[in-house]
This record gives structure tokens, C-alpha cells and sequence, in this order.
């Protein structure tokens, strides 16, 4: 996989590119997800209001997107797990695309936003809770960056 097919703006520099799915009525949160994430300086997320041009099929880079990952950070939210729309369409591709994987890859990396219900088709993963005090956040955090360096390694991304 190059970074070419994700349209990202630098090839000569691999990083490892995460997906970043979320329902839009969180995409307050997950704007500063992005920017810390993006901080790490060896992570390039694929947020789609950064990375989807304007005039693009906006689905169609979607997916895109999703089948060229090296990971998909599912934020579950109340508002997220209740939604019908490209939330679901979103997860779904995710999954058919985890299952592409050899068994034992980190690839869906559940993240709960707020209390809500992890949906049945995502029971199998480890999922963490981001919210609370800062530090439970912080320690949410390390974790999601530890599971990042653990398919980065495996990718032989080199950090």
C-alpha cells in the first residue's frame, strides 16, 4: 500500500494511517483526536474533513479509505451506536476488512466516547472508555498509541 491511494501528502515518509470512523455528531472530539494523534509525528489518520477534497465522491473515498488503512479507530458514542447511515455502512466495511487480516492483527480499535452499548459485532475486541478524568484519558491514550506502535510494527513501519 502506498500513501498515494490514501491522498496523503507525503509518500516519501511512511507513517502508519489509521482510519478514523465516528458518527458526525462527534466530530468535535474527534477533530482533536486527529490533531493529537497526527502530534505523535508517526501517525497520519485519515479524517474525512481533512482528507476528502472538495468535489470528491465523498462515499467512494470513504471506502477507499477504509480497505487501505492500517487500522480503524471505531469511536462509539450514544448518538454513534443508535444512528442508521454511513456510521454503519462505515463499521460494517471495517469489519469485512478486518476479516482480511491474519488472525491476531490489531486492526478494529474500539474507543466508547460516552457510555453507550458496544455494538454486538464488535464484542470480540478490546474496547476502551475515553471519557472520565484526565486521567483515565491519558492512560486510554497510551494504550490506543501501544496498540498503533504494536501494527506498526508488524506493517515494518519503523518509528
Amino acid at each position: 500500500m502506498t500513501q498515494e491511494g490514501l491522498g496523503k501528502s507525503n509518500p516519501a515518509q511512511k507513517k502508519l494511517i489509521p482510519f478514523l470512523c465516528y458518527a458526525k455528531e462527534n466530530q468535535m472530539v474527534i477533530r482533536e483526536f486527529s490533531q493529537r494523534l497526527k502530534a505523535e509525528g508517526w501517525i497520519d489518520p485519515w479524517f474525512d474533513e481533512e482528507d476528502i477534497l472538495p468535489g470528491q465522491v465523498w462515499q467512494d473515498s470513504v471506502v477507499t479509505a477504509v480497505r487501505q488503512s492500517h487500522a480503524v479507530i471505531v469511536f462509539l458514542s450514544a448518538v454513534a451506536v443508535i444512528s442508521e447511515g454511513f456510521f454503519q455502512k462505515e463499521l460494517k466495511l471495517a469489519l469485512d476488512t478486518a476479516a482480511e487480516k491474519p488472525e491476531g492483527t490489531i486492526f478494529i480499535i474500539p474507543i466508547r466516547i460516552d457510555h453507550c452499548e458496544v455494538p454486538e459485532m464488535l464484542t470480540k475486541y478490546q474496547y476502551v472508555d475515553y471519557f472520565g478524568d484526565i486521567e483515565q484519558r491519558t492512560r486510554v491514550y497510551n494504550s490506543l498509541i501501544a496498540s498503533l506502535r504494536n501494527r506498526a510494527d508488524n506493517l515494518g513501519i519503523f518509528l
